[in-house]
Order: structure tokens, then sequence, then C-alpha cells
């Protein structure tokens, strides 16, 4: 009869504990949204409490504040908590000369600063990718997107911006620290309410509650790994910066070869370009010689006049003597 008496009193406790799960689980379900805000803000602010020996300690600035002290100076600490929970990302768009030569550059200095290639698009306007020759549409263009960590934002900026002309550079940062605190908050919630419902499995007897039971625990498993998820998306977020590259170029034009006509009219064109070439050059000629012969004639002329002069008075004389 005691024993009888136990079990029913194991029973009755487990199946109002079970009602109680189901109770609870229906009302998290209603109520996840502001009141688990609040208590993973709560719950944040005790555990630091607790870290720091149940003292105080001043909570960290939202991002835009002003990290600074009371004797105005900035505090090197509140500035990397701002940061903490910010979410940076950036694009850029440059000019550069060849497509793939920047595209090239743009891989190298992903792999220098610790990043990976998320996507690459690159084209010349068309389905096919970019041909050296290709003369059908008069600009190119690629687009890259990289992920590199937080803190090499910057200085990966700085050198992609020396691959190309920089037409437009943009970065924005987003803080979630709200939606990470609550997040880690309603994970570690949810491992406890998993953990109370596998203790109690443990303790169970009838099938039907254990039946009930493992429903319970599956729906739980499956939402801890949606929070775990999320929170893992957070902090990867926080993590790494995307950054989007967009490329444009001018393409080599080549212009088809003129079509050569035949016939009289373009035999008579032929010979007409070649006279008129004939005499152009042959008025260069002219031209460039015409110096040369101004100065010849100036210091020439005097010079027969003078030679002519002696040889008549030569020749005077000797007709002279001869009559």
């Amino acid at each position: 009869m005691k024993a009888n008496r136990r079990r029913q009193q194991t029973t009755a406790a487990l199946s109002v504990g079970i009602a109680a799960l189901l109770l609870v689980g229906a009302c998290s379900g209603s109520d996840s949204g502001s009141s688990s805000s609040a208590a993973g803000r709560d719950a944040a602010s005790g555990q630091a409490q607790s870290e720091a020996g149940g003292s105080a300690k001043p909570a960290a600035p939202k991002a835009g504040g002003k990290a600074t002290g009371s004797s105005g100076r900035v505090d090197p600490a509140a500035v990397a908590a701002s940061t903490e929970y910010l979410a940076r990302s950036a694009s850029m768009a440059l000019k550069v000369k060849g497509i793939e030569a920047a595209a090239a550059s743009v891989r190298s200095i992903s792999a220098a600063n610790e990043g990976i290639v998320l996507s690459e698009n690159i084209g010349d306007g068309g389905d096919g990718p970019v041909q050296p020759d290709s003369a059908a549409t008069p600009t190119t263009y690629g687009e890259i997107t990289i992920s590199v960590p937080a803190d090499r934002l910057d200085r990966a900026l700085d050198s992609l911006a020396r691959v190309g002309t920089v037409v437009r550079r943009q970065s924005a940062s987003d803080n979630v620290r709200d939606e990470y605190v609550d997040t880690q908050s309603r994970v570690e919630t949810m491992r406890a309410s998993v953990d109370r419902v596998r203790a109690l499995m443990t303790k169970a007897t009838d099938i039907a509650q254990v039946v009930t039971l493992e429903s319970e625990l599956s729906r739980r498993e499956a939402d801890l790994e949606a929070l775990e998820a999320q929170l893992a998306s957070l902090k990867d977020r926080v993590a790494r910066s995307p950054i989007q590259v967009s490329l444009a170029a001018v393409a080599t034009v080549v212009k088809p070869k003129p079509h050569e006509a035949t016939g009289f009219l373009a035999g008579l064109t032929s010979g007409w370009r070649a006279f008129t070439s004939s005499v152009a050059a042959l008025l260069t000629v002219v031209g460039a010689l015409l110096p040369f012969l101004v100065l010849a004639l100036v210091i020439g002329l005097p010079v027969w006049w003078g030679v002519r002069r002696r040889r008549a008075r030569r020749t005077q004389p000797a007709v002279t003597a001869a009559g």
C-alpha cells in the first residue's frame, strides 16, 4: 500500500511538472519579445556584477557617444567596450585600367588581411566572361565581395584605395548590443529548460508521460539550436566585416578596317592622292632648301661679280698690246 501510494504521488508530481512545463513553454513563446529583452539585460547586468565581486560596473557607452572620463580624457577601455558589439560593413567603387589585374589585386589584399572572397562577378555586359580584344561594349565591370576581420577593415580599405581611382567609399556600423545580449540570455534560459525536461524524463514511469516529455524536449532542443545559430550569426557579424568592391574600366575598342574600293573612281582618287602627296613633298623640300639658296645668293653673287671684273681688267691690256 505504501509503495502504491508513493508511486501515485510521484505520478501526480510528474503530471504537475509536465503541465507546468507546457504552460511555461506556451507563455514563453507568446511573451518572447519585450520580456526576454528585459530578462537578457537583467541577466547580463547580474552576471557582470557577480564577476566583479558584487560591485557596480559602469555601463558601456552606446555607439556614437563620447567615451570620456571625469577629467575629459578619452578612456581606451570605454572606446573598446563601445565597439565590442558593432557590426561594420563597407563598400567601394574604383575606376581601374584593367579589370583582371584589379581583381587579382583585390584578392591579394583580402589574403594579406586574413580575409576570404565571398562572391565574385566579372563580365563585359553580356553573358560571357571578359574578352581581352572585345570591341562589343565600351566598358567592362567587376564586383567582388570580401570579408575581413573587423579590426582590419580600415587597413583593407586604405589598401583597396590604391588599386585605382576611388569613385565612392562608404562604411556603416550597426550596434547589435541589445540583440546580442538578449539572444545570449535566451540561449542560457533555453539550455536550463532543456536540462529540466531531461531530468523529468529520468523520473517518468508512465509511457504517456515519456511520450509527452520527449515531444517537449524535441521542441525545446529545436528552439535552442535556432537561438544558438542566431547567436553565432551575431558573433560572426561583429567579428568580420564585408567589403563590396565595384570595378569599372574602359575597354580597348578595336576599329574595323576600312573597305578597299576598286574601279575608275578608286584609281583616280588614289592617283590624286599620290599627286598631292608628291607636290607636298616637293614643296616641303623647296621650303627646306630656300634659306640656304638665299644665303648662297647673298654671299656668292658679290664674289662672282668681283671675279668677273678682274678677268675683264686682265683681258683689256692684252688686247691693247696686240693692236
